[in-house]
């Protein structure tokens, strides 16, 4: 390459032909460099941009809420994704207490926005003609009685039924019976009262 350079340099000293042909030559040796470098450029970004991975967009499924009570470890309202089955729900709530009868929900059906799901204790059934917050065996649930199945209870009048439905709704159902004693004017003398006729 020196030597080349060194020959380069003699022809531009001599004057006439050689000097002019010495810098047009060199011009073509700088236009076709340039030439090469820009194609070489152009042909790595190209090779970058179809070998890069795309950034992965994670869609987010919407939620919808539900209502479990009964026996299971933590009754109460929580939010599932949609398409969500009921064995989902049940495993959110802490899953089935010792008593539960299994066998009375179906845990691989698909839920529904608002729906409340009540899962029975073994030999428990839902007697629809006393409504819908009474078991079979003619106990109250709280969790899913009325105003007016409350007040059938010793010593609970309207004023009472209405602060258990509150305190009911604001801490999403009663995880035992003793909770009961949370609700203000419920005593353990009051609730010893009517504790024998009352479940979850």
């Amino acid at each position: 390459m020196d030597e080349l350079f060194a020959r380069v340099r003699a022809l531009m000293r001599q004057p006439g032909p050689s000097r002019r042909l010495v810098g047009a030559l060199l011009v073509l040796v700088a236009l076709a460099a340039f030439i090469i470098n820009t194609v070489s450029r152009d042909s790595a970004t190209g090779e970058v941009s179809a070998t890069a991975n795309p950034t992965p967009i994670e869609i987010q499924k919407p939620n919808f809420f539900i209502h479990i009570v009964g026996q299971v470890r933590y009754p109460g309202i929580y939010s599932l994704e949609v398409g969500s089955r009921l064995i989902d729900a049940v495993v959110a709530s802490g899953g089935f207490l010792a008593k539960a009868d299994q066998a009375s929900v179906n845990l691989a059906r698909t839920l529904t926005d608002g729906e409340q799901i009540f899962v029975l204790a073994v030999g428990e059934r839902v007697n629809e003609s006393v409504g819908d917050g009474s078991s079979g065996s003619g106990l109250i649930s709280i969790n899913r009685a009325s105003q007016a199945e409350l007040e059938s209870l010793p010593g609970v009048g309207p004023a009472l039924a209405g602060r258990i439905i509150d305190w009911r709704s604001a801490n999403g159902g009663f995880k035992k019976l003793e909770d009961l004693k949370n609700v203000g004017g419920i005593g353990d003398k009051l609730f010893s009262g009517f504790s024998k006729q009352i479940t979850l």
